[in-house]
């Protein structure tokens, strides 16, 4: 498959991030708040993972629903 284990885990991850975003409960967190509780250690690494595998920033995601 030519995937790490670590790719797979942040596919899930960008995958519930994104799910929370698009959920009323989740409204009045933070984009910050919603990648600590979908297990993302640090802005950067969300920042930079989340454009890695959406191709947008996560406020330009969040923007663009």
């Amino acid at each position: 498959m030519n995937v790490s284990f670590y790719d797979i885990i942040n596919t899930y991850r960008v995958h519930a991030v994104k799910e929370k975003i698009n959920s009323a409960k989740y409204e009045n967190y933070t984009l910050l708040g919603i990648a600590y509780e979908c297990s993302f250690n640090s802005k950067t690494s969300f920042y930079r993972i989340f454009k890695k595998e959406t191709g947008l920033s996560p406020s330009e995601y969040k923007n663009s629903l």
